[in-house]
């Protein structure tokens, strides 16, 4: 189980001056080099390794644990020289001669894209057909974004030194990351904000537990506004019961209701109307509701309800030429979560490849002063305060129609019961994750009835 925190290179950097100003940096490399030599002892003893070393810190980890090593172990060494020419003769005939590969060409400093010799070596070692070792960041990705600058190392192991990087579980860097060992070099933990964490079981807290002397009333009441595409709405009102609320309404207007003959027994359903907003304790807007619904009428219903608001799909893609209306009037929203993929992202906010997702996610919470949970493989919730969650657990079975409106469903029935939106967020990551990792589930159907499963482990 990974630790909770992750920690941008600005942050790491922090935390490596205050060490060297109390110790040195010597000390920092000796560190360095005792965690990847001991590793190897204990993983590689018997394997002949080579340490390919560029001319940064990166590549003096990898020089430092050579020399330490070359005593007793089987070792090699490649040093990359930016103002020599590379002999790649001499690099193949030490890749064909060894089993294990040690990259240590570029570290979590890297800011530009490779090429040239840089991307020539990089190519020869992911065609190996060898085990490859990185040691902080495969050589070509950012440790803030998990950017690929050009290419990159694709490892099979990779060593993080000192602490995780939000880099390792953002795409396309995950994939290239391969097993993740977190190798403690005493660093200070550093202090600047952003707080940035992964979403696991122990990141979970206050999961709604009911005594027995209640009623449907007190477990919470979820108003989904429909629209013309029943499936949607169904699914978030079918998904919030399963996550524990007391009751789930569906309004419609009167020309849409003809879709909701099918509707779940528990599920109300309703034609709209102003009053349905008293008396609910969660709304939920956007999951079929449909392009053509009035922005202008949203931005009433949005207005008159008082409690928590997810706003996702069509109520958010309905803004895309009204992006500085509906930033404005976000602005002056309490309790508003905003639940966009990527696609949608784009179309009411100015996203820019410059910054990484976190960066994008966050500088949109800040200017609505709201919750945003940014959908994906590696989705990314951003408050305006700087608290920032990812989440690593997805499985490949939540790329299904209807994936992002069973979220709405959970997220909707965890504040329902009276949950707070900066617990009840990540709780609803973890959910969705365990509920997509059994390979029976397929469609979003599957995953619905195993949603009590996932929270009754939780509470345990």
């Amino acid at each position: 189980m990974y630790q909770l925190n992750l920690y941008t290179i600005k942050q790491i950097k922090e935390s490596e001056n205050i060490y060297i100003k109390k110790n040195s940096l010597n000390k920092l490399f000796d560190n360095a080099t005792i965690k990847i030599t001991n590793f190897i002892k204990k993983n590689y003893k018997k394997k002949k390794i080579l340490f390919i070393c560029g001319p940064g810190n990166n590549g003096m980890d990898g020089k430092l644990s050579y020399n330490k090593l070359s005593e007793k172990y089987d070792v090699s060494i490649f040093k990359i020289d930016r103002n020599h020419k590379i002999d790649f003769k001499k690099l193949k005939n030490l890749i064909n001669n060894t089993e294990i590969i040690f990259d240590c060409i570029f570290g979590t400093g890297l800011n530009k894209k490779i090429n040239g010799n840089s991307k020539k070596i990089i190519e020869l070692i992911n065609k190996s057909n060898k085990k490859i070792v990185a040691v902080d960041i495969p050589s070509g990705l950012s440790g803030d974004s998990g950017e690929r600058l050009g290419t990159c190392i694709e490892a099979d192991t990779t060593l993080a030194m000192g602490f995780l990087k939000p880099g390792y579980f953002l795409q396309p860097a995950k994939e290239f990351i391969g097993k993740l060992e977190l190798l403690n070099l005493g660093l200070p933990e550093p202090k600047c904000k952003p707080n940035i964490k992964l979403v696991n079981k122990k990141s979970i807290k206050n999961i709604p537990l009911q005594n027995s002397n209640i009623n449907k009333y007190d477990k919470g009441h979820v108003l989904v506004i429909g629209g013309e595409m029943a499936g949607a709405s169904r699914l978030v009102a079918y998904s919030a019961r399963k996550t524990g609320c007391g009751l789930s309404t569906i309004s419609v207007e009167e020309k849409n209701l003809k879709y909701y003959t099918q509707t779940e027994p528990g599920t109300i359903i309703k034609i709209f109307k102003n009053s349905d907003l008293l008396k609910k304790d969660v709304l939920v807007v956007g999951p079929g509701l449909g392009k053509s619904f009035k922005t202008k009428k949203l931005l009433e219903i949005l207005d008159l309800f008082n409690g928590p608001k997810i706003i996702d799909a069509d109520a958010i893609s309905i803004f895309e030429k009204k992006k500085k209306q509906f930033s404005k009037f976000l602005i002056k929203q309490k309790n508003i979560i905003l639940t966009p993929h990527t696609g949608e992202f784009k179309k009411v906010f100015n996203y820019s490849k410059k910054l990484s997702k976190i960066n994008n996610c966050l500088r949109a919470s800040k200017l609505i002063d709201n919750c945003i949970l940014l959908k994906g493989n590696d989705t990314v919730i951003a408050f305006p305060d700087e608290n920032i969650w990812i989440n690593n657990l997805a499985n490949q079975n939540l790329a299904t129609a209807g994936s992002g409106d069973v979220l709405c469903g959970i997220i909707a029935g965890l504040l329902a019961q009276k949950m707070a939106i900066e617990e009840a967020m990540p709780a609803s990551l973890f959910i969705q994750s365990k509920i997509s990792q059994s390979k029976k589930n397929v469609v979003v159907e599957d995953f619905i009835g195993e949603i009590p499963i996932a929270i009754n482990s939780l509470k345990k």
